[in-house]
């Protein structure tokens, strides 16, 4: 995520680690509260609806977008603060907000089958995956 047109890189460093680690601590915890939240109020159990994994997963969407539009508009110049606020805090909050915004980032650039392919293979492979993952625990 590039603020004023700068490029997109990675970068490595202890300091970069630290500040995700503390945004994805934070939303992680955030998560859980909001999600005990709902669950507890609504009387959410099990079997209903989870709806407070899908108000969590649109609420890190929404920030998502509100901390990329504000990086884009040049208001988080700190490339560690805009990390923490991305990968850590709506990443440790909701993984479907680094989704959405790959996936707008891939539209934004007119690769239309790559993100079709992205989503359904997300879907698809996560969906197996799991099912994979809970087999294989079901079978020790």
């Amino acid at each position: 995520m590039g603020a004023r047109g700068e490029t997109r890189t990675m970068v490595l460093s202890l300091k970069t680690l630290l500040y995700i680690g503390c945004g994805c601590f934070v939303g992680g915890v955030l998560r859980y509260l909001t999600s005990y939240v709902i669950c507890t109020r609504w009387g959410i159990t099990a079997t209903d609806m989870p709806w407070h994994t899908l108000l969590i997963n649109f609420g890190g969407c929404l920030c998502m977008g509100l901390f990329c539009g504000l990086a884009t508009g040049g208001l988080v110049e700190s490339p560690h603060v805009r990390l923490a606020l991305t990968a850590g805090l709506c990443g440790g909050y909701s993984t479907l907000a680094a989704f959405a915004f790959e996936n707008t980032m891939l539209l934004r650039d007119g690769q239309y089958w790559l993100c079709g392919g992205y989503i359904l293979a997300t879907v698809v492979g996560s969906l197996l995956c799991f099912g994979l993952g809970y087999a294989a625990a079901r079978s020790v």
